[in-house]
């Protein structure tokens, strides 16, 4: 099986509670994520097995993405989910989203694995994105902090 690991750290100035808050309300995905074109689908309120939909666009193309929570721990502050394409393809994506103060405000991580299931995701597909996801990871985490030190996060 072909898993492909990756992960960005950032270092930003903005309060660590107000930016997990951000960062768990689904439906304001499309304020910091560029990716992330509009929310289809979205609960009420996130609980264990909560799941989402997105609307992404990348690689000049767009397609539904829906999540599953696995974790959310605010006292933590670690939010994990997996993700996969709306349309049946078996391939998936874990997410883990964590948190921690620092000095100078918040140290963010982000972690994912994508585990392509069919030819075309396995040898082509997932590799192009797993090439995207380092900057577009960071730009998200970085434009997620500007609201946060903006005022705007709530």
């Amino acid at each position: 099986m072909v898993t492909l690991h990756g992960s960005v750290t950032e270092t930003v100035a903005a309060d660590p509670d107000a930016l997990f808050a951000l960062i768990t309300d689904i439906n304001r995905l499309p304020e910091w994520n560029a990716s992330v074109h509009h929310i289809v689908e979205a609960p009420a309120e996130l609980t264990d097995g909560s799941e989402w939909v997105i609307e992404l666009r990348a690689m000049g193309s767009k397609w539904n993405s829906r999540s599953r929570l696995q974790e959310l721990d605010p006292v933590s502050r670690r939010f994990a989910h997996i993700s996969c394409s709306d349309d049946g393809n078996p391939s998936f994506a874990s997410w883990t989203w964590e948190l921690t103060p620092t000095d100078s405000g918040t140290r963010i991580t982000v972690s994912w694995e994508l585990q392509p299931m069919t030819f075309w995701r396995k040898w082509l597909l997932a590799r192009i994105r797993h090439r995207q996801l380092k900057n577009e990871v960071g730009t998200s985490l970085r434009s997620g902090a500007n609201i946060v030190i903006a005022g705007l996060s709530g």
